[in-house]
């Protein structure tokens, strides 16, 4: 599947709001399974990692290990000041993410949450895939560090 971006994210971007702001101390959630069809509908699978600054824990409302991101031309890039680690939560095969603001967003079918969600895959995949890791079976020991992050808008 492509990325999907929800409702809540194209009001806030349309509406002014800048990516780096909407976003601003979130985190990548890692999913199994397929992803929903759209980053409106609620989470599916298990959740089974997070990324986050330093791969420390996060919490929704408090900018403690939330992501930061820069603009850089026209794509929004992981802040390279900051190391951006998968750590992993539960045992399973990564198949999807969902980028969620700091806000909290209780995963169901919201119109109001910013969310981006994008599959996964591995480094040699040549598919259609947002984010690529080294491995897609993860345990509660996983530990990636995620080097290099960018979203665009289309066409890119």
């Amino acid at each position: 599947m492509a990325t999907l971006t929800s409702t809540g994210y194209r009001t806030a971007i349309l509406g002014g709001t800048a990516f780096v702001d909407i976003f601003k101390y979130g985190c990548i959630e890692v999913r199994t399974g397929p992803q929903p069809a759209t980053a409106d509908d609620a989470a599916t699978g298990t959740l089974i990692a997070r990324i986050t600054a330093n791969g420390g824990a996060w919490t929704a409302g408090s900018p403690t290990n939330g992501l930061r991101f820069l603009q850089d031309g026209p794509r929004i890039v992981n802040d390279p000041v900051e190391p951006w680690v998968l750590k992993g939560e539960a045992t399973g095969e990564a198949g999807w993410f969902r980028l969620v603001g700091n806000t909290p967003d209780d995963g169901q079918f919201s119109l109001t949450a910013p969310r981006i969600d994008g599959t996964i895959g591995l480094l040699s995949d040549t598919t259609d895939i947002q984010l690529f890791l080294p491995t897609v079976s993860i345990t509660p020991a996983t530990s990636i560090v995620v080097p290099y992050w960018w979203y665009g808008l289309p066409p890119l």
